[in-house]
């Protein structure tokens, strides 16, 4: 393959992964296309569950002021019993965070701030464009994409990137098998409903026949219902809300009226993964590499966190900032993400699909553990080879080497020096933060951002050139990433720790850089190398 190249990423699919996929590489400076073979962009609600760790890397990439005001908060499982509804409250004891809820929003409205913002980047989507075939080798990639109308177009990518749905060609072509097995076939239906039902809760019922459920919609007295039956027909709207109308009338224990869906659908629900995310050149994420029942509502948060997770190594890459190997750690990281979650999800459907009213403890002690894993905020890297030293930390408060860093919640989040540390750490880059007095390097990779924290406003400005300084006068900063004076924390682009440790000099910590593989160091004598 010659090596002009027309483009650095080809990206097939312009759902939420792609699209995340995208806006990450463009801020990172990367030549991006994006095809999607639709003809337009989705006008009918998908995912509406998005958790909280997904709302952190929404703060994170700068989007979450766009997305939050079409949102509603949801606090609970409502589960309505004979002797009436009890309420289980989502418990995040231990799990510190700005956002300790799941959130509510159509995937309308989140693609579509999305797309926004790739568009101000520079990337706008080929729409009525598809990725027909595709071959590799150690060079690039050659794409073939169909246009409307039939007209066909040769393109050369550096890599190829499937963010192309469950029945992903890019999956399929790189013969990734999707392992696992096709479980229940389910109705879901978006309705207006009359119901006095709380809509800061998922609400279960149990009507003689099966389980049927309610999300709320953040538009008012909209709701998506679920029939874990399968019963109705699609295309007889009228009679599906004639079905959903009596079953909840039998659950509720009250007449429920509920009007003629603006979308029905039924599913088979399937848990499956690859075992592999990558070969060569080409990637697959999201659904594309895992999918698995909708229950808990996982799909779309995780297959945006492949796409975080990664878009900064393949910028790294194409930047000359490290190894092509550095790219084997997408694999590392998240193919036990996406196994983890077929299991998680099929301990969610016994749950869900189980009618009886008894066993109220062990159920609901299930499910106290099912919101910490829905969230995501427990997820680490701590066995990532991009992981240094997090078995030699001392126990202490803050994270750990492997863990997010942004564990704080919102009060704490909103003081000056949380405040300066959120807006940084939305550049694209890793960020290195030295706690005063130690003295950052004046010689650190062009690829990482160095921060000053400091308890107070110095006298003086620092020299130009130097570190940013980020003022932490009431000392949060300090109390909650458990640091202290000469501690210093490296956190990596998609903001989880990669090492920290204290007594800094730029000595120690060019060989503790020297220990992360992959990344290519320019910085002089201090790097150990």
């Amino acid at each position: 393959m010659s090596s002009d190249y027309d483009v650095d990423v080809l990206i097939a699919g312009a759902g939420p992964v792609g699209l995340t996929a995208a806006l990450q590489l463009a801020r990172w400076g990367v030549d991006v296309r994006v095809v999607d073979i639709k003809e337009g962009p989705a006008t009918t609600s998908r995912a509406l569950n998005t958790h909280s760790r997904t709302l952190e890397v929404y703060d994170q990439m700068g989007i979450l002021g766009d997305i939050a005001p079409f949102g509603i908060r949801v606090n609970a499982f409502v589960r309505h019993l004979e002797d009436g509804p009890f309420r289980l409250e989502y418990d995040y004891d231990g799990l510190a965070t700005r956002f300790p809820y799941m959130f509510m929003v159509d995937q309308v409205i989140t693609e579509r701030v999305l797309r926004g913002h790739a568009a101000v980047a520079g990337v706008t989507v080929e729409w009525d464009t598809g990725l027909s075939s595709f071959t590799q080798d150690d060079e690039g990639v050659r794409a073939v994409l169909n246009h409307a109308g039939g007209a066909e177009e040769i393109v050369r990518a550096k890599y190829l990137w499937g963010c192309d749905g469950g029945h992903s060609l890019v999956r399929k072509t790189l013969k990734l098998p999707l392992q696992g097995e096709s479980t229940y076939t389910w109705l879901i239906a978006d309705a207006i409903v009359d119901t006095p039902v709380a809509r800061d809760g998922l609400h279960w019922m149990f009507p003689p026949e099966g389980l049927v459920m309610l999300f709320p919609f953040p538009d008012p007295h909209k709701w998506r219902l679920l029939d874990t039956t399968g019963e109705g027909d699609p295309d007889r709207p009228e009679e599906v809300a004639a079905r959903f109308s009596a079953k909840f009338s039998q659950a509720l224990g009250r007449e429920t009226r509920v009007e003629t869906p603006t979308w029905v659908s039924t599913f088979t629900i399937q848990q499956r993964a690859v075992p592999a995310m990558h070969v060569g050149r080409c990637f697959v994420s999201g659904d594309a590499a895992h999918v698995h029942s909708p229950a808990s509502g996982q799909g779309m948060n995780t297959s945006i966190q492949d796409a975080y997770n990664l878009a900064w190594k393949l910028a790294m890459v194409l930047h000359g900032q490290a190894d092509p190997d550095l790219l084997e750690t997408y694999d590392a990281e998240r193919v036990p993400v996406g196994q983890a979650l077929l299991a998680s999800t099929g301990e969610v459907m016994e749950v869900a699909m189980t009618t009886e009213e008894d066993g109220r403890d062990s159920d609901y002690a299930f499910l106290r553990q099912l919101i910490r894993g829905m969230s995501g905020l427990a997820l680490n890297y701590a066995d990532s080879p991009l992981t240094v030293g997090g078995d030699t930390v001392p126990d202490a408060t803050g994270p750990r080497p492997g863990e997010r860093l942004t564990q704080v919640d919102a009060a704490d989040a909103d003081t000056p020096g949380w405040t300066a540390l959120r807006g940084a750490i939305r550049q694209p880059s890793w960020h290195l933060l030295v706690f005063a007095p130690a003295e950052p390097p004046h010689d650190a990779p062009a690829w990482l951002r160095t921060h000053l924290i400091s308890p107070h406003r110095p006298e003086n400005d620092r020299a130009p050139g130097s570190a940013a300084t980020i003022h932490d006068p009431d000392q949060r900063l300090h109390q909650t990433l458990g640091a202290g004076a000469g501690d210093w924390i490296l956190v990596r682009p998609d903001g989880y720790l990669a090492a920290r440790g204290g007594d800094f000099t730029p000595e120690t910590f060019g060989r503790v850089l020297a220990c992360i593989p992959h990344l290519r160091l320019d910085i002089g004598d201090g790097s150990g190398r």
